[in-house]
């Protein structure tokens, strides 16, 4: 044969490679391992179940109240590293508030980072034990919702908790325990 009938020239099969690899297979081939499609099924399940992290109970709201004030705290008790959330603040006022103030501890907040706070603070300031943040007086029977926009930092995992406090300045009017767990 001449190189004009045949354009392509022959070529050898790689190393390994022998006819019975090129010929078609008769019957049934398992191209995956049925233990391995269970190792997937079971974690897709698992995933859709909500047991690690945003299932229909992962939030919860906390009620803190005293004989004159009520704080109402609705923020998430498991989420995931990385993730978006948002906590809300609901403060009744019993009494005069010459100055309504938010300390949020420090180990509530370590590696999360805060996007934005409505309304924002008149002022805001921390020191080695919390974050505070002043709103300025909030009168008898009025009430204020407070919204926190937050990430969860990447590299975090394991249980954030502490204290969040509503102040009238620096006096404690009332604490709200709060603890957020992170799952990886």
């Amino acid at each position: 044969m001449s190189q004009e009938n045949n354009p392509l020239p022959m070529t050898r099969a790689p190393d390994g490679i022998v006819r019975a690899h090129t010929l078609p297979h008769k019957g049934l081939v398992r191209h995956a391992s049925p233990l391995s499609l269970l190792v997937l099924g079971g974690v897709l399940l698992l995933g859709v179940s909500g047991l690690l992290g945003h299932a229909g109970m992962d939030r919860d709201t906390y009620r803190s109240d005293t004989l004159s004030h009520t704080l109402d705290v609705e923020m998430p008790v498991v989420i995931r590293t990385g993730d978006f959330f948002e906590t809300r603040l609901h403060v009744k006022a019993g009494a005069d508030i010459a100055k309504l103030t938010l300390a949020v501890p420090v180990g509530l907040w370590r590696e999360i980072t805060v996007n934005a706070m409505v309304p924002q603070p008149e002022s805001e300031s921390a020191d080695g034990e919390a974050y505070t943040f002043d709103f300025g007086p909030l009168r008898a029977g009025k009430e204020m919702r407070i919204k926190i926009a937050a990430q969860v930092n990447p590299r975090l995992h394991g249980v954030l908790e502490g204290d969040l406090e509503l102040r009238d300045g620096e006096r404690v009017l009332v604490r709200a325990p709060r603890r957020l767990r992170v799952l990886p």
